[in-house]
């Protein structure tokens, strides 16, 4: 059984770079005395799309350590997510031991959201909480962010620019929402 569970190696994924925001809000390539304030809204949208789609966009490994070879199932971050790698403490050995990818499958879960790694070939391990452990890695990097995801951080970076005074449900861009509609987690 999964006796434990962690992120680690976080990486900042840039989704929109200041020049891509400043492009989309029609304004000069040159240094703006308002960079600093149009960076904040890069920040604040991707955390809001973040928060919209109830996943990381950056890039992360999910790691979990399990107590003996079993079947593991996980919930996904997203279609993306990878095994890297999983590794174990042998029989007698106090160092972890990388297992060769023929040993174990990837496979989608039976419940939607999920996959499920069964192992083939497997030896025999210590007495420990986390005899083996399995990485995956979610999360995009800069150059696979979905096209949409990037769009609707640029409508929101612009709602933002334009609209910035408190102005409650008027205004509301919904096609933002819409175009991340497709990776939200529900």
């Amino acid at each position: 059984m999964v006796t434990d569970s962690y992120y680690k190696n976080q990486e900042v994924t840039v989704c929109v770079t200041l020049a891509e925001a400043k492009k989309h809000l029609r304004l000069g390539t040159g240094v703006n005395p308002e960079d600093d304030l149009i960076q904040t809204y890069i920040d604040a949208a991707k955390e809001d799309r973040q928060n919209y789609i109830n996943r990381s966009i950056d890039t992360r490994d999910f790691v979990m350590e399990v107590s003996q070879f079993e079947t593991v199932n996980f919930s996904v971050n997203n279609d993306n997510d990878e095994v890297t790698e999983v590794k174990c403490y042998k029989q007698g050995e106090t160092v972890a031991t990388v297992l060769d990818v023929d040993s174990y499958k990837v496979r989608p879960g039976i419940v939607v959201g999920t996959k499920t790694i069964t192992f083939i070939d497997v030896p025999q391990t210590e007495k420990r909480l986390d005899a083996v452990i399995v990485t995956v890695r979610q999360g995009w990097v800069t150059t696979e962010v979905p096209k949409a995801l990037k769009q609707s951080m640029l409508l929101k970076i612009a709602d933002m620019y334009e609209r910035r005074e408190d102005r409650g449900e008027i205004g509301y861009n919904g096609a933002a929402d819409a175009l991340a509609r497709a990776y939200r987690k529900y």
